[in-house]
């Protein structure tokens, strides 16, 4: 499963825009630093946790790294 996720990955995942896609980049940086993780203040850092990104869009985001672990357990169909 995917960890951590990127501007571009936004924009694959969702297929929002690079200025919405950069938007909820920002808002989810500044989520990590209003929950105590200042490292993310910095404005070079261009990653960050999937979950915040899904707790800024309201719905969790479905990653190919998912459907190979359903594969590979046998539950797909």
């Amino acid at each position: 499963m995917i960890q951590n996720i990127t501007k571009s990955d936004i924009m694959i995942l969702t297929g929002y825009s690079t200025t919405q896609a950069q938007n909820i980049l920002r808002k989810a940086k500044d989520f990590m630093v209003s929950e105590g993780f200042v490292w993310y203040s910095n404005k070079r850092v261009s990653r960050v946790p999937i979950q915040a990104v899904e707790a800024i869009l309201g719905y969790k985001l479905d990653t190919e790294n998912v459907i190979i672990d359903d594969v590979s357990t046998g539950t797909a169909l």
